[in-house]
């Protein structure tokens, strides 16, 4: 299941990477959202090389080269806080005012490194041949408390992502742009898919701390498809939104 969700994930986030850098470049003298443009061209990159360390194949090679268990997933949790704060950082210079934007940029990159610097620590003091980050390894203490403050910080994230995604896809519908609005609804729902994948992965940790887990072999199964519908759905919308500003754009030069 991984090796099928995950690497069907990477080939779509490269072709996303592609077409994100290239508008990022063909727009580089522009002055508005210039911090946008680079933050979407940097998440999707960085998700891609995220998802693609999730391949077990992948995985396996990464842990072989560098001789370190967990190698690998250690890369793709850190790649998936840098995603999730660069799609921050992204919908903010989108929807925030040029009075407090500086603050809120930094706010965001300040929690990102905070949760960063809150993982190492607890990745470093657990992380052993015996022992493998994922749910399956719930019972040591360091597992949990390590994908616990990942993961809420996935969900925090992407219910602010969801709720400034809802709000700008309302609003370009409202102005007549419909192939925009369709891909922002479509980052929306990626998003709420990316708060059901923190929340399945967390319930079972939190469940099996309370000693009455739910099925491992379902929480298996849910959380890559959550991740992967949610990776893909994001990709996909946000490419969408950016080609629907593009076709305005020439239909209103066209026009004029």
């Amino acid at each position: 299941m991984d090796g099928l969700v995950f690497g069907l994930c990477a080939l779509i986030g490269l072709v996303g990477t592609v077409l994100s850098a290239r508008e990022a470049w063909r727009q580089r003298d522009r002055s508005d959202y210039r911090v946008a443009r680079f933050a979407r061209a940097v998440a999707i990159g960085i998700c891609t090389v995220g998802v693609t360390f999730a391949v077990p194949a992948i995985e396996d090679a990464i842990e072989s080269v560098t001789g370190m268990n967990n190698a690998a997933k250690l890369g793709a949790h850190i790649c998936a806080v840098v995603w999730c704060g660069s799609l921050q950082l992204m919908m903010v210079d989108w929807s925030y005012n040029h009075e407090v934007l500086k603050a809120s940029l930094y706010a965001r990159i300040a929690l990102a490194v905070c949760v960063l610097t809150a993982m190492l620590p607890l990745f470093v003091n657990t992380t052993d041949e015996s022992v493998e980050f994922t749910t399956e390894y719930a019972v040591v203490p360091g597992v949990t408390v390590y994908l616990m403050v990942y993961l809420g910080y996935v969900a925090i994230t992407c219910g602010e992502i969801a709720f400034l995604c809802t709000g700008m896809a309302l609003v370009a519908r409202r102005a007549g742009h419909a192939w925009s609005a369709r891909g922002l609804g479509l980052s929306s729902i990626s998003a709420l898919l990316g708060v059901a994948y923190a929340a399945s992965k967390g319930s079972y940790l939190v469940t099996h701390y309370l000693g009455h887990p739910w099925p491992l072999r379902y929480e298996e199964i849910v959380s890559p498809l959550l991740a992967g519908l949610a990776v893909i759905s994001l990709i996909t919308g946000l490419t969408m939104a950016m080609v629907g500003k593009r076709l305005a754009s020439r239909v209103a030069a066209s026009a004029a």
